[in-house]
Order: structure tokens, then sequence, then C-alpha cells
């Protein structure tokens, strides 16, 4: 278009190569720089007015491209929104009895934490630690009677480092002192005299206590083994007017509205607090905009669009559906759309009431399914049976999680050597709450014993190091089809992490593809509403490095 350009007394120069493409003429290749005009008269007028040589072949393109259509119809200025909101008041972890939760609860924690089998010797003796801070900034320095009422005490366990045993002399036992305090036994032993103060110091750090390291309440656990995933439901609303959403296949990390799916014939019954689950409704009369986005197309034809998008180059087959919708959305229909914000409250189920805008002819026009055209496009609804249910769902979610290192990491292969899954503990927990690796336990013995003067001796079955646990094939019935469930070459479970803890553990075959399959346990952290800090161990999935090879073999025959 810039070669049909004329201006006069005026000539188009462009300088082709800049300062960075002289000295460095293989890294930089010629760019465009700068496009000016430049008058030969020394009167600048007729070149900054930008004549050009044909317009009527411009205007006759446009016509073409159909620019100069239109319709008879004002632009939408001002949008009224109405909709009602329901707020999620229970939780349902797959399996397991529900529970209330409120409006600063954050659901990751209450998604992915694992049921508590008892605090760690560091978590005992941090809390233990941190209780008699608290104290002493309240004005008590009873750490002495502290640490005589709640010794810590290590159990006897050969992978406990010395260090422990020294530390453990002059350390406190946050569990037992978590007890004390709760049945106010600690007024008449390590507190006796305390002030207020101090006596309200203590229950503070018995609140931190019970939420973050020890809850006094088993919880039902989330996690599905069988898929290696979560499973659980939320309840918006109450009685009759409640919806039931259920996530049944999360994967970890953050809980969106994507997670879940609408599940009409559920109910889910626990009591909760009913002024803060009613049904509140929200409104707002907002400005229309216009929806912009990298890469869209301009509203002009002779207008310059952003480069930093090429859609051209987007490779699309005819079977792509998705991607020729997208494509379709992005470069056609893109300019038909209006963005109205309205502010939504968080942890609730949001579901359109009204849309009404008005136009620059002060038309008054309401928005239905009816007369807009495109019955069968939805954004931001929930799948349900024979449906959808046309809601936006805003979880309470945790923003900036922080995931530390992986305590516990087990890595779930296939052998096709040995015709084997195997589930291979590599890092597992210790008491002291470390992570310690089993690789560096003893080795299993190569040797062989043979008998009489042969060349040949005979081997019935080699040994597989111990923390390689067998994943045996058994049979679904009469369907003809498998699952994995944890074996042993021993009378003695091998395994010794939280992953493979449960007995028995089956798992569905298709779980475990080619490339294997990893879980690790991470210790989580985030900050919710109100300023507290919230910790879990959380357990994230993620794809092998591929197949491998235990060196497992049968009636082998061996030279001496």
């Amino acid at each position: 278009m810039c070669a049909d350009i004329v201006r006069e007394g005026a000539v188009a120069y462009v300088e082709l190569a800049s300062e960075a493409a002289v000295r460095f003429p293989v890294l930089a290749p010629p760019a465009w720089t700068r496009l000016e005009p430049q008058t030969l008269s020394g009167e600048p007028a007729q070149a900054l007015a930008a004549r050009v040589h044909d317009p009527l072949w411009l205007l006759a393109r446009q016509w073409q491209f159909g620019e100069f259509d239109g319709e008879d119809a004002g632009t939408p200025v001002a949008v009224e929104l109405a909709a009602g909101a329901r707020s999620l008041s229970a939780f349902m972890p797959e399996g397991h009895d529900a529970r209330g939760i409120g409006p600063n609860d954050l659901i990751e924690p209450e998604a992915e934490a694992e049921p508590f089998t008892g605090a760690t010797l560091r978590d005992r003796a941090e809390a233990g630690t941190l209780l008699a801070a608290m104290l002493a900034d309240a004005g008590a320095d009873i750490r002495p009677a502290l640490v005589a009422a709640c010794s810590l005490s290590v159990p006897a366990d050969a992978s406990i480092p010395a260090m422990w045993l020294l530390l453990a002399r002059g350390g406190i036992d946050g569990s037992t002192a978590a007890v004390q305090i709760e049945d106010d036994s600690f007024l008449t032993s390590w507190a006796a005299g305390a002030d207020a103060t101090v006596q309200q110091a203590a229950r503070d750090w018995l609140t931190w206590f019970r939420g973050n390291i020890e809850p006094a309440a088993k919880l039902g656990d989330c996690w599905q083994q069988a898929r290696l995933e979560y499973g659980f439901s939320v309840r918006a609303g109450l009685g009759d007017d409640q919806r039931a959403l259920r996530a049944d296949a999360h994967d970890g990390g953050p809980v969106d509205w994507f997670s879940f799916d609408h599940d009409a014939a559920a109910r889910i019954a626990v009591d909760a607090d009913p002024a803060a689950a009613a049904p509140t409704q929200v409104a707002a009369t907002v400005h229309a905009t216009r929806l912009r986005y990298a890469g869209m197309p301009t509203t002009r034809l002779w207008r310059f669009e952003d480069g930093q998008v090429n859609f051209g180059m987007v490779e699309v087959q005819p079977h792509d559906l998705t991607r020729v919708a997208f494509l379709d959305f992005a470069t056609v229909h893109a300019d038909d759309w209006l963005i109205a914000p309205l502010d939504v409250p968080r942890g609730a189920l949001i579901e359109m009431a009204s849309v009404v805008y008005r136009t620059t002819f002060n038309e008054r026009i309401t928005v239905t399914d009816g007369n807009t055209g495109i019955e069968d496009f939805e954004l931001f609804t929930l799948d349900a049976p024979g449906g959808t249910l046309r809601g936006l769902l805003v979880p309470p979610g945790g923003r900036n999680v922080m995931e530390g290192a992986a305590i516990e990491e087990v890595v779930f292969a296939r052998d096709e050597t040995a015709n084997m899954v195997w589930a291979i503990e590599k890092r597992v927990q210790s008491p002291t709450g470390d992570s310690r690796e089993r690789r560096l336990e003893p080795q299993p013995s190569d040797e062989f014993t043979t008998a009489g003067a042969t060349d040949l001796t005979y081997r019935l079955e080699t040994e597989v190091p111990g923390w390689w646990i067998p994943m045996v094939p058994v049979a679904n019935g009469n369907s003809g089809g498998f699952h994995l469930r944890k074996g042993s070459f021993t009378d003695q479970d091998a395994s010794r992490g939280r992953i493979l803890a449960p007995m028995p553990l089956d798992m569905f075959e298709e779980e475990v593809p080619r490339e294997g399959v990893v879980v690790r346990r991470v210790p989580a952290l985030v900050r919710d509403n109100q300023g507290h800090l919230r910790r879990w161990i959380a357990r994230r999935v993620s794809v092998a490095r591929g197949e491998a090879n235990s060196a497992l073999a049968w009636d082998s025959a061996l030279r001496r």
C-alpha cells in the first residue's frame, strides 16, 4: 500500500538499516526504522497533507470489503446487570461426610490437606519453641517449667540422627502442651499463677496449633488413589435452593470454575450458618466498552494492526473444530463483543438474572436467549446431566500458594523386560519430618552359592531393592480387565511412606502410561483473606521420564 502513496512536493524515504544493523549485519537484519515526508520547497504543508494519487481506488476497496454497510441501530452505551449469588456453605470429600465451610475458608487446603496421622518431631519441637516465645512476649519466662512438664521424647528408630537425641534434652513437645492447655491442666503445672495475658497467649497458640499442625478432628481425605487425583463436592445455597457442584477429577493446584460439574440430583445435608449462606442480589449499571486483545483486527480497512500476534500462522486441520471456532471468533466476529464488568462476591455461584442495555438512541433492550441469535453459545457454564448450569462459580481459592521441596516421591513405572509395573519409593519422610533417600539403604546382595564341580549354577530369582514395590495385576471380576494392587516379595509391607501406605492399595491400570507417572508430597503455605497462614501437605502428579529396568529375572543359568 505504501507504493501507491505519492505525496506532492515530498519524497517518502525509508531508512532500511539501523545503527545496530550496520554494526552487526549478520545478527540484525534490515528493519523499518523511520517513515517520514521530506519537502524540497521548504514548505511542509503539502507534505503533511499526505495526498494520495488515487483516492477513488481506496474508496472502492472499502466499498468492496463492506466497510460502508451499516444498520439503522444504536450503539450500546450503558448496561444494567442483575445477578443472584449463592454462597458456598458445605464441602464434602468423595466418599466421606460433609462439613460446613464459611466465607473466609480457602478451598485448596480443604481439598488437598491429608488426614492427620501424627505430628513429626520437627513440627512438635518447633511448635513448642513457638509456645515458649509467645509466653515470653506475654511477660512469662517459664521455659524451664515448660520443658519439665512437656519434655520432647524421641522414639527408638534407627533412621533418626543422633543430633535429635541431643536436641530432645531441652526440647518442648507441642503435642503434650496442646493437650494440657485444652483440659486446663496447664494452669496448675507450668503456668501456675499466670495472669490473664499469659493464659490468652497460650490459648492463641493452641488455636494456631490445631489449625496448622495437629487438628483435633480427623477430616475426610479427598485423594483418590485409584485415579491419582482429588474428588470432592461443594454446596452453594441452602435447603431446596442449593446447587451441588462436584469435582471428581481435580489434579491438584488452584481450584477454579472449570474443575466442577453440576450434579442436579445430589443433595448435601450439613448444618451451616443461614445468614452467611443466604442468597444475595448483585446489581450494577456500567458503561459498555469494546473487547480488545493482542492481534485483534482493526475496525477500519486502512489502519495498521498490531503485529504481536499473527493468526495467519496458526496451523488448523479441518477436523480441529476448536481452533477453527477460535480463529473465526478472533478474525471475523471479534468486533461484535462488548465488556460489561460486574463485581461479584468471592466463594459463591453467580447466576445472571437480567441484562439490559441502553443505546445511543435511548432504546432499552433486554438481552435474552431468544434475541441473541446464538442460543448454542455459552461461556463460563458448568456441565450438568441433560444440559448446563448457566452460572459462574467463583471458588474461594487462595492466590500465590507457595510450595516447598518434595518430602516424598514415588514413581510408578513400567518394566517391559520383566513385564511388571513398579512403585519406586525414591524419597520418604522420616519420623523427624525431614526427607530421606531410600536408595541409601543397603542394596541386595548379588552373591549366589553353587554346589558341585559344575560350570553353571541355577538362580531361581534375582533380588530387587526393597524400595521397588511390585504392582500386581488383579482381575476385575468377570469383565476381562484388571487393576493394579500393591504386592510384596515377602510377608511384610516394604513401603515406608504415606503415598503407598493404604492396604490394600489399588490403582487403575491405565493410570500408569508408558512414560510412567510421579506422585510427590509437597508442603504448601498460603495466607487467607484474614491474614492468617494456612499450611498443609498436598500431592502433585506429573509425567515420569520413561520405562524402568529392575533387572528382575527368573531361571537364570550363571557361570561360577
